[in-house]
């Protein structure tokens, strides 16, 4: 008897019961592993750390489409630490804590590579301890390694460390937060789509002789020996469209990267829209200006250029994301715990950004409190925190750029009364005045002003948007720090504060605050109230936004306003070639519908973004269609189109696409264009950053789980069915082989 013939006479009635067990208890399984994957918002992975602790664990929140951003590494069941917080600083280790634990990000994703802490970013190395009276000794290990290095010292070639060092509480947890870099930030690592990466964790215990369990010697062997290896894989750095989509340049608004970034995918691989997004960060001044003098053909700006002034120049401008500006921060109060709410009003802002807290012998700043936190009016916003001591001046980490977030802050200091009293000179009733080089400064202004010499070396804006929260990331200020040896300056710049000692503030959009896992101050607004940047405080500001603007109006006394809220809106010419208006009205459509989607995945709403109303998408679709009718060199619009139109996500469309028509062609099968649920008031969240901005959960990971179980359990009573009529000799006869 062959083989075949013997398989065609096994029972099939044991298959047929074998296969509705399997159908039964596996897919419901599947379907409960998705369910919770997606209830997790993200690729979370929590591992066993077995040399760590008997029953300890290490969690990562995202592993998984990762970009340059920061994750959160907890963990349990370490051996506690020795005190509550490092007594350290980036430049110096602590030498009395023992069983510290550090964060780092290497290359290699397993236990074999990373072979040491030669592989991770920033690590100083071990320095190796001699023989001595017989005991053997242990061999040294290199600092961060890399091609082409040439000083075994230099363990930091592409800026500061990521690592983080920290403690383990009393019943053996952790948590700490940390950067990833992709190889666009740090080159020598290389970490990408393409080359393996990990967040790796060691704790410190010590030798078996109990030395060494302090954090200088964290890249000993013997704590290596300890680690937990977490494998991260990458979002593309690089998307490759093909030669069959159009390419479209676009510049401005550096609050539009992160949305760029994911939308470049989405245009890019949707079949429907088909080109290719060419962006560059320029100033928004710089945007207009390009786009109404011909050079550039769109841009992304938050300040709206005049209707009339665009008409005229024959352009079109259309909201394609509401965004905003927050008050970052890092700080940890004097017990070294994570402070995750602030309040700050204009006035407090105000003395911030001008440098108006004491340092050194700054005469324009005498008799003021040393920095906020030792400021009767914050500490009046801000009862029953134990605030730090905080560093002199304790500047604000500001953008060095010309910029339309410069100008929506200066914006709304300027609608204070308070503000502009302290401005024009009068002070605070604890006696406090503005820096007088500060001294009845023209408001709003679009860049920082630096008009106090004495502080030059520490008030320091940062150029770039994405430099300056990736600064604000690492709680690291800018500028230099003087020290004389021998008489001789030596210029260095200030150190990496670690987690338990961090006190720094940022002006950054709530885009990088949300990527980054920033802290964002709740600010006072016309009403009284307090309000982060959530949802619901975004969308209550965008709602009296008058015509003609993309900011809120700051006089409305609505408690629910978050003040800093923005539009970012798509300035394009009318009078461009006919294939980069093409493009333009894709990219419109685009953003106006499937763009508006929240999520992680390429194409979609990133966090920090609040989706836009349905009639600031009609807007937008309009404007598409008129960048497809387009102008003459006369001026008049040109005579419509008749030619079948490529449409939006998810189908074609064919005949009249010109005008309204194209735009009610384009906007979807219901008409609207809109993802499902949109309104003018679309559900909001009250979660302030981070997070603040959290991702609708999908249809599928409500009813998957109840699905898979019903299916489950008709595969189950099918396969006993066949089971009984195929031993009992019922049934068709193909069963009673």
């Amino acid at each position: 008897m062959t083989l075949a013939r013997r398989v065609e006479r096994r029972p099939f009635h044991r298959v047929a019961l074998a296969c509705a067990v399997l159908t039964a208890v596996v897919l419901p399984l599947v379907a409960l592993s998705a369910a919770e994957s997606d209830a997790a918002g993200s690729s979370s992975v929590t591992v066993n750390a077995p040399n760590a602790g008997a029953n300890a664990k290490v969690t990562v929140s995202k592993t998984a489409g990762l970009r340059n951003e920061t994750v959160n590494v907890s963990w349990k069941g370490f051996e506690p630490s020795s005190a509550n917080q490092l007594n350290n600083a980036g430049s110096s280790y602590d030498t009395q804590t023992l069983n510290p634990v550090r964060v780092y990000e290497c290359r290699g994703d397993d236990m074999s590579s990373p072979s040491s802490s030669s592989d991770c970013y920033g690590s100083g190395g071990f320095r190796g301890i001699p023989p001595l009276n017989g005991n053997p000794g242990v061999p040294a290990v290199p600092g961060f390694t890399y091609p082409g290095q040439t000083d075994d010292y230099a363990n930091t070639p592409d800026g500061p460390a990521n690592f983080q060092d920290t403690v383990t509480t009393n019943d053996g947890s952790g948590t700490v937060t940390i950067q990833v870099f992709t190889r666009l930030e740090s080159s020598s690592l290389g970490c990408d789509d393409s080359t393996p990466c990990s967040i790796v964790v060691v704790p410190n215990y010590g030798r078996d002789n109990g030395t060494g369990a302090t954090e200088d010697q964290i890249d000993a062997p013997w704590a290596w020996d300890r680690r937990v290896v977490v494998p991260l894989d990458f979002a593309p750095l690089e998307i490759s469209c093909g030669t069959s989509v159009d390419s479209l340049p676009i510049q401005g608004s550096p609050m539009s990267a992160r949305l760029i970034a994911s939308w470049r995918g989405g245009t890019c691989l949707d079949k429907s829209t088909g080109i290719s997004l060419d962006y560059t960060m320029v100033p928004e001044e710089q945007a207009r200006g390009d786009v109404s003098g011909g050079v550039a053909d769109l841009g992304l700006i938050s300040k709206l250029i005049p209707a009339g002034t665009a008409a005229d120049a024959n352009l079109v401008q259309a909201p394609v994301s509401v965004s905003g500006i927050t008050v970052g921060f890092q700080i940890d109060d004097a017990n070294g715990q994570r402070v995750t709410n602030m309040n700050l009003n204009a006035r407090l802002v105000t003395k911030l950004i001008t440098a108006s807290y004491r340092i050194a012998d700054d005469p324009n700043v005498e008799n003021n409190p040393s920095n906020i936190f030792q400021d009767p009016e914050f500490l009046k916003l801000n009862p029953g925190v134990d605030w730090p001591s905080g560093a002199p001046g304790n500047h604000v980490l500001l953008l060095g750029d010309l910029s339309d977030t410069t100008y929506a802050l200066t914006r709304w200091i300027a609608s204070d009364p308070e503000a502009r009293a302290f401005i024009a000179g009068k002070p605070d009733q604890w006696g406090m005045r503005i820096n007088q080089k500060y001294k009845n400064v023209e408001l709003p202004f679009s860049t920082f002003p630096l008009l106090d010499k004495w502080q030059s070396d520490n008030y320091e804006p940062i150029q770039g948007m994405d430099h300056l929260s990736r600064q604000l990331s690492l709680a690291q200020f800018p500028g230099a720090i003087v020290t004389y040896e021998d008489g001789v300056p030596v210029v260095s710049k200030p150190p990496r504060q670690n987690p338990g000692r961090r006190e720094v503030i940022g002006i950054v959009d709530t885009a990088d605050a949300d990527s980054f896992m920033l802290d964002a101050a709740k600010l006072q607004n016309a009403g009284g109230s307090f309000v982060g940047p959530t949802q619901s405080g975004m969308s209550a500001a965008m709602k009296t936004t008058k015509p003609g603007e993309s900011m809120p109006d700051l006089s409305d006394k609505n408690k629910d306003i978050y003040p800093l809220t923005t539009s970012i809106s798509a300035v394009a010419r009318l009078q461009a070639d006919k294939s980069t208006r093409e493009a333009a009205a894709k990219f419109l459509l685009f953003a106006a519908g499937r763009g508006q989607q929240p999520g992680t995945g390429m194409g979609d709403l990133p966090a920090g973004h609040l989706p836009l109303s349905a009639s600031m998408r009609a807007e937008t679709r309009q404007a598409a269609a008129d960048l497809r009718a387009g102008v003459s060199s006369s001026g008049e619009h040109d005579p419509p189109k008749d030619e079948t139109d490529p449409t939006t996500h998810g189908g074609t469309t064919t005949g009249d696409t010109t005008g309204a028509a194209l735009a009610n062609a384009l906007a979807g099968a219901d008409g609207s264009g809109d993802p499902a649920g949109a309104s003018d008031d679309p559900k909001a969240s009250d979660i302030t950053s981070p997070a603040a901005f959290s991702v609708p959960e999908p249809w599928t990971s409500s009813i998957a789980v109840p699905i898979a179980i019903a299916i489950g359990l008709v595969a189950l009573v099918a396969g006993l069915l066949t089971s009984w009529m195929t031993v009992n000799g019922k049934g068709p006869a193909w069963l009673r082989r």
